[in-house]
This record gives structure tokens, C-alpha cells and sequence, in this order.
């Protein structure tokens, strides 16, 4: 583990209603026979010293190795509810933020993000492009926007991500439009995304 990423807290969001899914957890979701939560868990442990999940049902989690649950502080918030908590939460300064329903994350991409927040002093947010696609939830924060958030969930009619960063000082960061990469930014959305098993 890179020196850098014992800064760095990992937050997997696991806390939406996955209405697509049939109301069914895809923290636990099966890919090649393995629930999804664990195989982010593996992937992230390789880069982060702690592993956060933010979930309503933080009883599930019990039995997962090298993984914390947490619930929102602020309830039915939507990500930025779950972004809030690890803020709260996260023993490191800053959090990666990726969702439970992104399972082909790229070990190197995430530490290509690692490397640049740390060259990055001032930047409140560092956020990957991917074509012309920013990803705000494959995207590092700093803690201590902990209270801006809290004052945008407050206040603002509008809880996405993106008006959110909107008003930060974020860096942007381009990725290659691989098919790798592609891959590792896709979303499990409905049960027919899931590869073959």
C-alpha cells in the first residue's frame, strides 16, 4: 500500500432503495460467484488502510473482513447522505467515493486519482473524466467539506452530486476511453447488466 493511500479513506455507498434491481441488495449481487461487496472490499483493501460502507443495514456487514459499516447521519439524502457520513466518519483527511454497484473497479486508475489529489494541496475534490463524462461518484473529497455539505443538504432543492461539486474547488482529471477503463466505471443498474455467469 502506497504511503499516499493511508491519507485516504474508501466509502462504498450502499444505502440506495435499488428500485432497478428489484429492491434487492447489490452490495450483494454475485460476480463469479462472489458478492460484490467483497470483491470491492479486496480490490480497496490494496489501497486504502480503512473501508467504509455507509448502508442502512449495517448488521449485514458484520461478517465482512477489512470493512466498517456506517449509517447516515443525515437520513434520505441520497449519496450525498452516504458522502456526508464517511466525511463524519473517515479517519483519513480525505475519501474515495465509489458506489456498491460499480464492481470492475481498475486498481490503477484509482491510484493514478491517489497520486494526483496528493500533488493537489488546494483542491477541495478531485474528479475522473471519462470522454466527456465526469464521475463524481469514482471521485476523491476532502473531510473537511464536511461542513459545506452539510449546509447544501440543508438548503439546496437540488441533492445531485454534480450541483454539489458545482460549488467546490475541484480538480478534474481526464481517463482514456479504454475499453478497461470503460469497464471500470460501469454501473450494475438492473439485474440483465450483470456478466454472465
Amino acid at each position: 500500500m502506497c504511503a499516499a493511500a493511508r491519507r485516504l479513506t474508501a466509502a462504498i455507498l450502499a444505502g440506495g432503495k435499488n428500485t432497478r434491481f428489484g429492491g434487492s441488495d447489490k452490495a450483494f449481487m454475485l460476480i463469479d460467484g462472489i458478492p460484490v461487496i467483497e470483491v470491492l472490499a479486496a480490490k480497496l483493501a490494496n489501497l486504502f488502510a480503512e473501508i467504509l460502507v455507509v448502508t442502512n443495514n449495517p448488521s449485514r456487514y458484520n461478517g465482512f473482513e477489512g470493512i466498517v459499516p456506517v449509517t447516515d447521519i443525515i437520513r434520505d439524502k441520497g449519496p450525498l447522505g452516504g458522502m456526508h457520513a464517511a466525511m463524519k466518519l473517515a479517519v483519513a483527511p480525505a475519501i474515495f467515493v465509489i458506489p456498491c454497484d460499480m464492481p470492475f473497479v481498475d486498481e490503477n486508475i484509482i491510484g493514478k486519482l491517489i497520486g494526483q489529489y496528493e500533488s493537489m494541496p488546494e483542491a477541495e475534490a478531485l474528479i475522473p473524466v471519462l470522454g466527456e463524462s465526469p464521475e463524481p461518484l469514482h471521485a476523491i473529497y476532502s473531510t473537511a467539506l464536511v461542513k459545506d455539505l452539510e449546509k447544501f443538504l440543508a438548503s439546496s432543492p437540488d441533492l445531485s452530486v454534480r450541483r454539489f461539486i458545482s460549488g467546490l474547488k475541484a480538480e478534474y482529471i481526464k481517463i482514456s476511453e479504454t475499453e478497461k477503463a470503460r469497464r471500470a466505471f460501469t454501473n450494475i443498474n438492473t439485474p440483465d447488466d450483470l456478466p454472465a455467469q
